[in-house]
């Protein structure tokens, strides 16, 4: 399978040849781009970060992952983040997988297991990168 990707302005969107969306072949479609709309079947207890939405994908209404762009202090930003958790919701941190580029945390609350995770961009100068990765916590 080839994919072929198409500027479409602040956007790419990348296809297979037949035009269908990048999926991961199970039936769920990934989006990749520039300040995406979230969609709307993602978990509805889940808030979000501040920043730009470059890639999500929703496996169901208690499965998603996303991650945001981050201008700034990455860390900073996935703190605010956290705060506005607080209620509700348990969060830990996750020593075995933080370095000094990376930070995570686990959080759970509202029916689900979150993975928050923090990361520096690849030059001081690029911004850094939060995804979260939301399971039903069972």
């Amino acid at each position: 399978d080839s994919t072929t990707s198409s500027d479409l302005g602040n956007r790419f969107e990348t296809s297979v040849p037949d035009g269908s969306p990048l999926g991961d072949g199970s039936g769920n479609q990934l989006a990749m781009g520039i300040d995406l709309m979230l969609p709307t079947d993602w978990p509805i207890h889940v808030p979000t970060p501040v920043g730009s939405l470059i890639s999500v994908s929703v496996i169901d209404e208690n499965t998603a992952v996303g991650t945001w762009s981050i201008a700034g202090d990455v860390f900073g930003a996935q703190q605010v983040y956290l705060a506005q958790l607080e209620e509700g919701f348990a969060v830990e941190p996750i020593p075995d997988l933080t370095t000094d580029t990376i930070v995570v945390y686990a959080v759970t609350g509202s029916g689900y297991e979150i993975i928050v995770s923090a990361t520096l961009g690849e030059k001081t100068t690029d911004p850094g990168e939060i995804t979260l990765l939301v399971n039903p916590d069972y």
